[in-house]
């Protein structure tokens, strides 16, 4: 290989990663925001939370069980401390989306959506400010391409008395 082809080709390779890194960054991305609906909240009781979730118009996303198994679900993970258990995470219906080619509709949500959890805090838990993390993972897609999956870090701040 001449020194010529190697710069030609390295120079392709810097184009290509280029384009790759410039769509990425492009990408849609999903507002979260977490939300404590439990007022008052107590240790021994039962804490209802939410995340409301808002993509860009034209986005959507996977449910939470796509019909399709090689599609990507929505996911919201918690790692709640000590003392906090999560009893559920509800997902809402999904829609239905045909897609030219597909026999089977798909079902997405979006572009804004609820994600309800409810979980219960030990009656040893202190009062005080306890958080509970989270991660949200997706995939955005619009009529024309999928997006690389990403996550949106989040966290709930939740004032016990």
């Amino acid at each position: 290989m001449t020194l010529g082809e190697i710069r030609c080709l390295t120079l392709i390779a810097a184009l290509v990663s280029g384009v790759a890194l410039s769509a990425q960054a492009n990408r849609p991305r999903a507002e979260v925001a977490p939300v404590v609906k439990t007022e008052q909240p107590k240790a021994g009781a039962v804490l209802a939370l939410a995340l409301q979730v808002r993509l860009p118009k034209d986005v959507h996303v996977q449910a939470n069980k796509p019909r399709d198994p090689s599609l990507i679900p929505t996911v919201l993970t918690l790692t709640p401390p000590a003392g906090v258990t999560i009893d559920s995470i509800t997902y809402p219906e999904p829609s239905e989306l045909a897609q030219k080619d597909r026999k089977e509709t798909l079902a997405v949500l979006g572009p804004e959506f609820t994600i309800e959890i409810k979980a219960s805090v030990a009656g040893t838990v202190a009062a005080g400010d306890l958080k509970i993390p989270g991660v949200f993972r997706y995939q955005a897609c619009n009529d024309a391409v999928c997006f690389a999956p990403t996550r949106e870090n989040t966290e709930w701040s939740v004032m016990l008395r």
